[in-house]
């Protein structure tokens, strides 16, 4: 019944749910960030949430930290 419905959704509908959807995950992702780590100002949980999203060596590449350190 699910697949059904979103069979008959447009597709300018499909990508806005799709959107919200990456939204609130990353709302959800950086509200556990934070609650691990109460003390971590905006750029510590900004990398903490690069690193959740590239692998290690991405990470290290493109951004110059390696998430295996952080404090």
């Amino acid at each position: 019944m699910m697949y059904q419905l979103l069979r008959d959704v447009p597709s300018g509908k499909k990508i806005e749910l799709t959107f919200d959807l990456i939204e609130t995950t990353r709302l959800l992702v950086l509200a556990g960030l934070r609650q691990r780590f109460p003390d971590a100002d905006s750029d510590e949980l900004r990398r903490r949430f690069i690193s959740k999203l590239l692998p290690r060596t991405a990470v290290i590449e493109a951004y110059g930290f390696d998430p295996d350190k952080l404090a």
